[in-house]
């Protein structure tokens, strides 16, 4: 398999602590790892590197299991290499939990992509960004561990009256390496689809360029011209620092096929009233994911946390195997699990091979959080489409109920 990788590097105005050694590109392996140390000095520019060689050499020693799940990916091995992210993780964890020990400025951020056979594996610590690019859509992987006050929180320094565009002072973190020997660790695993597109970034991207114009660089630039287009866009001052990755050639989708996909969310009642600028953030948090015919999406009584948005084929909806409803193209299911976790009510089945958008629930609430007019409207439209399912529900019971009746009265009779 074909790979292109490239990185995005401005040392920008020099204020921020940024180095060219915070980006890892192992186009041999499929690894894009990038980590930051903000606020951290000299000592904290040694620390991300002992970070990235921690989870670098894990991977390095087990390269066997990776070459085996490249030509047999069955999913004993899918679990091991989710494994061994966490493990490399885990060891650099360790190892920053005695370096900083002496450094209690020290804390580690760390993002990752591991690209091996059909499918990809993303590992995230803190507040920088995973995307991936797919068919012209581009989709953020990981939530931001932001603020919270557990054993691994810290907060850095309010911005300064200069503060920059692009400059990540006041940031506050949830996880991080350094202060402690412990952490907890995102991953998550997909499967590949050809051309798609990874973007590894710190924080100082998307704080220096607003989203539409984030999004349009990342969908529709050469992955050799990324770079030189982020720092038109965010300027000669701001630091910048991202590790790329594609399958391919690194040519881009055109925007044209973005256009068209946005197309088929767009009239669906849960987005009603929401303007073009929301319906890319929502699709930012989406996850893509295809479904051969026959696959299983989730079963009857399974607990549940993601939203389903149809972008091709259908899906079968089964309530004690027998078939209740079917979503085609522009139809979303699973929307009771937006509001709580309780047992999937039926089993969904996709009818033919179908590509889904799937919306993780904490994902979902977090975009909310970050805009609060999106948060009305889609909260409105998803009680609206709940009382109107109620509303058929006790049509039907009521329906039931009356048949019934009549049929003990004839027997009666």
């Amino acid at each position: 398999m074909a790979l292109s990788t490239s990185l995005v590097f401005s040392a920008g105005d020099g204020q921020e602590n940024v180095y060219p050694e915070q980006i890892l590109l192992v186009p041999r392996l499929g690894l894009v790892v990038v980590a930051d140390a903000p606020g951290s000095g000299e000592d904290g520019r040694a620390g991300l590197r002992m970070a990235i060689e921690a989870v670098r050499g894990h991977l390095d020693r087990n390269e066997d299991i990776l070459q085996r799940f490249a030509r047999n990916p069955d999913p004993e091995l899918r679990d091991r290499i989710l494994g061994l992210v966490n493990e490399g993780f885990a060891r650099a964890a360790q190892e920053l939990f005695a370096f900083a020990r002496r450094r209690p400025a020290v804390r580690i951020l760390l993002d990752l992509v591991l690209v091996v056979g059909p499918d990809a594996f993303v590992g995230h610590l803190g507040d920088g960004r995973v995307y991936l690019v797919r068919r012209g859509l581009v989709h953020q992987l990981t939530v931001d561990h932001a603020g919270g006050d557990g054993p691994n929180a810290f907060d850095l320094l309010g911005p300064g009256p200069e503060e920059s565009a692009g400059s990540t002072a006041g940031r506050s973190f949830s996880r991080s390496l350094g202060p402690q020997p412990q952490v907890v660790v995102e991953t998550l695993c997909l499967e590949l689809a050809p051309e798609d597109r990874f973007v590894v970034s710190t924080a100082h991207a998307y704080r220096a360029l607003p989203e539409g114009i984030l999004g349009a660089r990342l969908a529709g630039e050469p992955l050799t011209r990324l770079g030189e287009a982020f720092r038109d866009d965010a300027g000669p001052d701001v630091a910048l620092v991202a590790g790329c990755l594609q399958l391919g050639s690194g040519d881009p989708y055109s925007l044209d096929s973005a256009a068209m996909r946005l197309a088929i969310l767009l009239p669906m009642p849960l987005f009603a009233h929401v303007n073009a600028r929301e319906l890319r953030s929502i699709a930012q948090a989406t996850r893509p994911r295809t479904l051969p015919a026959g696959t299983v999406v989730f079963e009857e009584g399974q607990p549940g946390s993601e939203l389903f948005l149809v972008i091709s084929g259908g899906v079968d909806i089964l309530k004690g195997g027998k078939p209740i409803a079917q979503f085609g193209p522009g139809s979303n299911f699973g929307e009771m699990a937006m509001l709580d976790e309780p047992g999937r009510s039926a089993t969904a089945v996709a009818g033919v091979d179908s590509e889904v958008l799937v919306v993780p629930r904490e994902a979902f609430f977090a975009m909310l959080r970050s805009n609060p007019g999106l948060a009305v409207k889609i909260l409105w439209n998803l009680s609206l489409g709940l009382s109107a399912n109620l509303r058929s529900t006790s049509a039907r019971l009521a329906e039931v109920e009356g048949t019934a009746k009549g049929g003990y009265g004839a027997r009666e009779s």
